[in-house]
């Protein structure tokens, strides 16, 4: 992809674009730059990804304690799935708890992924212990 969008610089092309979840493809039109004011000809990661397995490796939220930090969040338990940040998939809560540990006392945003919506939005929460309940985030 990187030789095709370096040899269309600041030109037009179109590339196909693939969903997964809904198994259809659309054409997009791109227009790679290196003046858009970020990293990148895009602006975009793209990354092969094996999806076996998935299911087992979501972390889903299954309770928030009142004012904790993942409730103050917005948070929905059995609805909303943690999904990362913007440099981390959380692919087992072993990376969720670490990324909660360096962000202790700080804000930091997740992508969360809403069941019942079907639609991925950030969410930005400061995991604390001092919120007055158990852990950092006050979930399971």
């Amino acid at each position: 992809l990187f030789l095709c969008t370096a040899s269309h610089l600041d030109k037009h092309t179109h590339t196909v674009v693939h969903n997964i979840k809904s198994n259809s493809q659309r054409l997009v039109k791109i227009t790679p730059s290196t003046t858009w004011g970020g990293a990148g000809l895009l602006g975009v990661t793209i990354r092969l990804d094996d999806y076996g397995g998935a299911d087992e490796r979501l972390i889903r939220v299954l309770s928030c304690e009142h004012n904790s930090p993942a409730a103050i969040a917005g948070l929905v338990p059995m609805n909303d799935y943690l999904l990362g940040t913007t440099s981390t998939s959380f692919d087992s809560d072993q990376i969720l708890a670490e990324v909660l540990m360096v962000h202790a006392d700080r804000i930091v945003e997740l992508y969360v992924y809403s069941s019942e919506s079907d639609v991925v939005r950030v969410v930005t929460l400061m995991p604390t212990l001092s919120w007055g309940g158990r852990g950092l985030l006050g979930a399971e």
